[in-house]
Order: structure tokens, then C-alpha cells, then sequence
């Protein structure tokens, strides 16, 4: 019990550390919206005051490049001239419309948004401050009375997002609005929303000005596998290629183009481990856990272990798991979820795993992909392995790989 207090204690010195040492950022889009991208809408900067007008049934947003964000608190102010529907979206992914129709291509499919929502509603004043899983659940919390109460249809309200670790926080005018964990999304990008439904006129306008934002990084107490520069605490096995070229660890096919794997010397139980992957063409790959590694007489090493697939697919089944030489997939991997197709073909891409006991859950550029109880593991602790599988000669790199305990 003692140990429990403390890594809780830990935990929450740690977040509250890193939410003060974190700079606030004004984040508010200059006149000529640079570090944000409009999708749909006419987006305007006035002042200071940025305004999203859509037509009538219209759903406009406005993203902010900067950087996707995991960890964060933002604060803005909203208002609506004519009462209307917006939000601020945040851990968000602007993905191909799900299902995809007919004759439809991951290419040819339009877009839309995934991810949460801090809603504003002005016209019925409960839905206001609630959570929305975006094009996916729906309404995941509703605001508490008294924070619907501050609500000013027509003047400036402050809104403050707050998501830390599975912990989401919604206030409104300084009043608690909502308290909700989930874990559906753990990492992506903010967007301001102007959502003209149901409107009857032509138009509405919702206008935000002020937006800071407080970067808090990842909570917990995360620690490097990788240096940048050597393969201190990290095996070869097999004969394939594993290099380090700018910071990067790059795995490349040898002449034999077999199997081969770089594996931790430390093993795990109970963890978090996450990584950023490039593949640099066709091939098969993975982050392997739990695994030990053994090599036959003729030098080809066969794993035992579970893997988290990282493959160059669209939809990708990477972030599926799958236990090499035994059960195969845990779950097999469906093209359908919204997961297979976070995948970013021919850039920088993260996977991460959570293992604790014998549940398993996955997540690719912070889209969860698998959440499950394995009821027939058998394998309980091993090393982080990262996987050149026999066909995969155009290679992948590897960078930013940490690990916490869960």
C-alpha cells in the first residue's frame, strides 16, 4: 500500500511539475491564419478575434499545425452574434470519411473529424461544455448545472480544456463543467469548430479570441530505451543491418534478407513503451514485447513474443498484436475501425503499447486500436524487440523510444 501512495504521489508531483514548468503559448491565428489551416468555412482574423462562418449545415474547422499535442490545457474565449454550434477539438485526427461508400478510395473519400470535442451550443443551453467523441460515440459527458448557468449567449464566455493522461477536464467561466476519463485518444491536433446544423438562416458566424495553450508533454515518469548515438543496453540478433544514421536507429535486410531483430537487454512486466517508426517502402516490421530470442544452429533467430504489427498497408493493420510462432493474432485486425487508418504512409508515425497483467492495449498516432484481456497469455515478461521480418529489405528507421511503468 505505502509503494501505491507513492507512485501516486509521484505521479501527480510530476504533473503538477510539468504543467508549471510548461510556457504558455498564445496560439491566437495572425490575420493571415499562418500555423493554421482552414477545412471548410470562411475563416477570418479581425483584432485579434477569429471568426468561422458556415453556410447553413455546414461543418467548418480550423487546425492548428503547430504539433499534435498529448498532454495540454488550453484556454480561449467564445462567442456566438447569432446563437450557434462550435467546439474546441483537440487529440484529433482529420481522417477519410468511415465507412467509405461505393467506389470510394482512401484517396478519393472526403475527410472529416476524429476526436474529442469540447462542445459550444448556444442555442439550447445544456449542451453546451459537454464531451463529444466526434464522428464516433457521440455525447461522452454532459456539463454540470452551474457551469450551464454562466453561460452568455451573445457576450465573450472563457472555455479551459484540460487533458492529462485519461483525464479530461472541461470548465466553463471558470466553473467545472465536466470530468470524464477515457483513452480512446491519447495524442493528435486542436481545431476551433464553426458547425452552422439545423440553422435557420442562410449563415452563423462563432468567434474565438485569446487561445492559450499550456503544453504538458506526456505525463508520467517516461525513460529513454535510446540514447541517439550507441546500442548501449540493445542485442543484434540475426545477421541483418541495424545502424544509427542522425539519431536514428535504421534496420535495414542483410545479404541473407531473413529475420533479425535488435532487442533490449532489460526485460519487462507491467509497462508503457512507445516508439516513432518511418518505413522506407514495402516490408513487415513490429515492436515486439515480452519476447526472448534464441538462435537455431544455422544463426536464424526465432522470437517468442508478442508484437505490435507496424506494417506499410493502407488501412494498415499496424497496432494490431500478434504472437509470433504460436496463436497468431490476438484480435484480428479490422479495416474497418477508425485505427487502421491513422496510419501516415511514407512519414513519421507512433505506436504505442500498454501491457499490465494479461490486458493489452494499443494505440497508432494516438488512435487506440486494440484494447483486450488475453485469456490465454503465457508469456509475462521479456524484452522490447524491434523487428526486420523476412521480405522487409526496404528497412525503417526508429527514433523516440521511451518507456513508464503503466
Amino acid at each position: 500500500m505505502w509503494r501505491m501512495i507513492m507512485v501516486v504521489l509521484g505521479a501527480v508531483l510530476l504533473t503538477g511539475a510539468t504543467g508549471l514548468a510548461a510556457e504558455v503559448e498564445d496560439i491566437t491565428p495572425p490575420a493571415d491564419l499562418a500555423g493554421w489551416q482552414a477545412l471548410g468555412g470562411q475563416w477570418t482574423v479581425s483584432d485579434g478575434v477569429v471568426s468561422g462562418l458556415a453556410k447553413k449545415d455546414e461543418n467548418a474547422w480550423l487546425l492548428w499545425t503547430g504539433r499534435e499535442l498529448a498532454d495540454f490545457e488550453l484556454t480561449l474565449e467564445f462567442r456566438t452574434p447569432v446563437p450557434t454550434n462550435g467546439g474546441v477539438q483537440f487529440r484529433s485526427h482529420w481522417l477519410p470519411r468511415l465507412p467509405l461508400k461505393d467506389g470510394e478510395t482512401a484517396e478519393t473519400a472526403p475527410k472529416q473529424m476524429y476526436g474529442y470535442q469540447a462542445n459550444i451550443e448556444t442555442r439550447e443551453r445544456a449542451a453546451n461544455g459537454r464531451l463529444v467523441d466526434e464522428n464516433g460515440r457521440g455525447p461522452l459527458a454532459q456539463a454540470d448545472e452551474a457551469a450551464l448557468k454562466t453561460l452568455k449567449q451573445k457576450d465573450w464566455n472563457t472555455m479551459t480544456v484540460r487533458a492529462i493522461d485519461d483525464q479530461i477536464e472541461i470548465d466553463l467561466n471558470g466553473v467545472p463543467a465536466t470530468r470524464y476519463k477515457d483513452e480512446a485518444f491519447i495524442k493528435g491536433y486542436l481545431a476551433l469548430q464553426s458547425f452552422a446544423w439545423d440553422l435557420k438562416g442562410e449563415s452563423a458566424a462563432v468567434e474565438y479570441r485569446n487561445i492559450r495553450l499550456r503544453d504538458l508533454g506526456r505525463a508520467g515518469s517516461w525513460r529513454a530505451l535510446f540514447d541517439g548515438k550507441s546500442f548501449d543496453g540493445w542485442k543484434t540478433w540475426g545477421e541483418e543491418e541495424w545502424t544509427i544514421e542522425d539519431g536514428a536507429i535504421v534496420g535495414r535486410c542483410g545479404p541473407k534478407k531473413s529475420e533479425g531483430y535488435l532487442a533490449t537487454v532489460e526485460t519487462w512486466k507491467d509497462f508503457r513503451v512507445r516508439g516513432r517508426f518511418n518505413m522506407l517502402g514495402e516490408g513487415n516490421y513490429g515492436l515486439f514485447y515480452h519476447s526472448t530470442i534464441k538462435l537455431r544452429e544455422d544463426g536464424y533467430p526465432v522470437i517468442s513474443g508478442l508484437q505490435g504489427e507496424v506494417a506499410p498497408e493502407y488501412p494498415s493493420p499496424t497496432g494490431w498484436v500478434y504472437e509470433s510462432y504460436k496463436r497468431g493474432w490476438l484480435e484480428k485486425p479490422d479495416m474497418t475501425r477508425l485505427a487502421a487508418w491513422a496510419l501516415r504512409p511514407g512519414e513519421w508515425n507512433e505506436i504505442e503499447i500498454r501491457s499490465v497483467g494479461n490486458r493489452v492495449t494499443t494505440w497508432v498516432n494516438g488512435v487506440r486500436a486494440v484494447d483486450i484481456t488475453d485469456e490465454g497469455q503465457q508469456l509475462f515478461e521479456g524484452s522490447f524487440a524491434l523487428q526486420l521480418h523476412t521480405g522487409g529489405s526496404a528497412g525503417i528507421l526508429w527514433k523516440d523510444l521511451f518507456v513508464r511503468e503503466p
